[in-house]
């Protein structure tokens, strides 16, 4: 399933990444994780999941992750955070008829969210949830 909203997010153990800007940025420390390097894609970019977590089948960073292998971030701009030391390997393609895209493929734990939608999508409105004390809320 393709999900282009902000905030929607992945898990998984592989995944792929296209991008029209790539930029490695720092660490961040996932407690279940371990350390992992982060990346800032930017400029039309996509991730979709190409293995999944086993065993179990569960969230390690971000409780509304997308699990699923198949499901797809596309967006603006891409958070990026992979349970690795090394840089990745990037390539730069041939994506679009007019643009090139740098791709690449990572084989370790992968956490992307998107942290900018595409500017002609409605905002969604996150629903709060009812409370029993004020229903009208």
């Amino acid at each position: 399933m393709k999900y282009v909203h902000e905030k929607c997010s992945i898990e998984c153990e592989a995944a792929n990444i296209v991008s029209r800007k790539i930029l490695r940025n720092s660490f961040i420390e996932i407690t279940d994780v371990g350390k992992c390097t982060t990346y800032k894609c930017k400029l039309n970019s996509e991730a979709s999941i190409t293995k999944e977590i086993e065993n179990p089948k569960k969230h390690k960073y971000k409780e509304t992750s997308q699990l699923n292998a198949g499901d797809k971030l596309e967006c603006e701009d891409l958070f990026v955070a992979i349970n690795t030391h090394r840089s990745l390997k990037i390539e730069l393609v041939n994506h679009t008829g007019r643009h090139k895209a740098q791709v690449t493929n990572t084989d370790n734990y992968t956490f992307a969210e998107i942290t900018r939608q595409f500017p002609n999508l409605p905002v969604r409105e996150i629903q709060s949830q009812l409370s029993l004390d004020n229903p009208a809320a």
